[in-house]
């Protein structure tokens, strides 16, 4: 009798349908995130290839003769491999801290980290602003320690504009490290210590390893976002330091040449996947990020 009933099971489990979505209906859950996105991002990026392609396609070769342009290109990537840089290493430190800090100063610095992300980019901005003005509330903290009688020059300058950019940037940089450090066994860091391992060569040889494509993957991401950032850079870089998001604006609202801009614009847009794409096939960012 058991003999007859096992394969009788069996084969009705094998006969039952798993339990779940449909493919069917994965193809309709599929479309609303679909056109959310050609409405979103495939609209207006139809609209600047139609704008700058009005000459005829001259735009793109008129673009190249505006020397603020060419001038901002250079200064957009040098800007971006800066901030890129500093949030990598100032990213790392912060969630070293956040992991290995006790219960109290973990939650204030995980506090601090969603407060910002939490607060506008326009607000922080306009605080740092507030920071570095010449008489703002950097002078004022230096005099009364003594250290500073005449206004400080930082405001719009490139030494001003970097500490923002690195504030504003710094959560995309902190976020993924954190995450691969809490993933870490922590059986491979007692067991490296119980063989004489120091902090340092235990840091170098099983914390770095298992954090390094993640703190790749923030880099990558700040580094992107880094090339279109407007509002920081204008506010406190100042006329002498824009971007390349800056002259695509003055174009478009003085200059009256909306075509140069949209070319700008697609040019922008192009080179930032491009990046992206080496990066992800270089250093799989988008499996750090989904």
């Amino acid at each position: 009798m058991p003999s007859l009933t096992m394969p009788r099971a069996r084969a009705d489990a094998r006969g039952r349908k798993p339990l779940g979505v449909s493919r069917a209906e994965h193809r309709w859950l599929l479309w609303p995130p679909l056109i959310f996105f050609a409405v979103a991002l495939g609209f207006p990026l139809l609209t600047l290839v139609r704008r700058s392609l009005e000459g005829g396609g001259a735009a793109y070769a008129d673009a190249f003769e505006v020397p603020a342009f060419t001038g901002s290109l250079v200064r957009t990537v040098v800007m971006a491999a800066v901030v890129m840089a500093l949030t990598m290493v100032l990213g790392s430190l912060y969630a070293l801290a956040v992991v290995a800090s006790p219960t109290w100063l973990r939650f204030g610095l995980l506090a601090a980290l969603v407060l910002s992300l939490w607060t506008s980019i326009m607000v922080r901005s306009f605080g740092w602003m507030l920071l570095e003005l010449p008489r703002g509330a950097l002078h004022w903290f230096l005099d009364l320690l003594g250290l500073a009688d005449e206004p400080i020059e930082l405001y719009q300058t490139t030494a001003g504009m970097y500490p923002a950019m690195v504030a504003v940037m710094l959560p995309f940089a902190v976020l993924p490290v954190m995450t691969a450090l809490q993933s870490i066994d922590r059986q491979q860091l007692s067991a490296a210590t119980i063989f004489g391992a120091g902090p340092w060569l235990t840091f170098r040889a099983v914390t770095w390893p298992q954090i390094m494509p993640s703190v790749l993957s923030g880099g990558v991401l700040v580094f992107v976002m880094s090339l279109g950032f407007y509002v920081t850079p204008l506010l406190l870089g100042g006329p002498g330091n824009m971007t390349v998001s800056g002259v695509i604006n003055a174009q478009m609202n003085q200059a009256n040449r909306p075509d140069i801009g949209a070319a700008m614009s697609i040019l922008l847009v192009g080179g930032t996947m491009v990046v992206y794409l080496l990066a992800d096939r270089l250093f799989r960012v988008s499996e750090k990020w989904g």
